[in-house]
C-alpha cells in the first residue's frame, strides 16, 4: 500500500535538493523576468522609437533583432517558472519514505530516499505524522484521513523502533 501527499511542510528546515535556504534560485528567477520582461519592452520599443528609420534594410534588421529578443523574451520568462512541489510517497511494504518530484513534461526525479529503519525519529499528534531523516531534518510531515492506513503506517514505525 502507497500513500501520496503532494505538499512539504513550509515552515520547516529540509535537505538543499528539495527547497534552497539561502534563495539562490528565487533570486536567479526574478532576474531571469526581469531580463525577460526587458527584452520583450525592448522589442517593441525598437519599432516605436523617434526618428527611427524606415529604409528597407534597417527593417529587416529590426525585425530579426526583435524577433530574436521576443523569443528570448519567452525563454527567460518560461524557465523562470516556479518547479512543482516534491511529492511524498510513503511505501508501507517496502517500508520507505520518498521524496519525487514531477517536472511538467518530464519523468520523476527522485530526491531523496529513506528507509524507516534509517529514519532518525518520528512523531505523532493526531492524524499528523512527522518523520525526520537519519541527520534530523524534517523528512516529511503528512495528515492521515484513513484509519487503516494511519494504524497500517503507525505499526510499520513501531516494528523499527522509531515511533513510541
Amino acid at each position: 500500500m502507497s500513500m501520496t501527499g503532494t505538499y512539504a511542510s513550509r515552515g520547516a528546515p529540509t535537505r538543499t535538493p528539495v527547497r534552497m535556504a539561502d534563495g539562490y534560485r528565487m533570486i536567479v528567477r526574478g532576474v531571469q523576468r526581469l531580463l525577460g520582461a526587458s527584452l520583450a519592452l525592448a522589442a517593441l520599443g525598437l519599432w516605436f522609437a523617434p526618428g527611427a528609420s524606415w529604409e528597407s534594410d534597417v527593417m529587416l534588421f529590426k525585425l530579426i533583432l526583435s524577433l530574436t529578443a521576443i523569443f528570448a523574451a519567452v525563454g527567460l520568462l518560461s524557465a523562470s517558472s516556479r518547479p512543482a512541489p516534491p511529492e511524498i510517497e510513503i511505501d508501507i511494504r517496502r517500508r520507505q519514505v520518498r521524496l519525487v518530484r514531477r517536472p511538467r513534461g518530464a519523468a520523476p526525479v527522485l530526491l531523496q530516499r529513506c528507509d524507516f529503519n534509517e529514519l532518525s525519529s518520528a512523531e505523532r499528534e493526531g492524524s499528523i505524522v512527522r518523520l525526520w531523516d537519519s541527520a534530523g531534518v524534517l523528512l516529511a510531515e503528512i495528515s492521515l484521513t484513513e484509519p487503516e492506513t494511519m494504524s497500517e503506517l503507525v505499526a510499520g514505525l513501531r516494528e523499527e523502533g522509531k515511533l513510541a
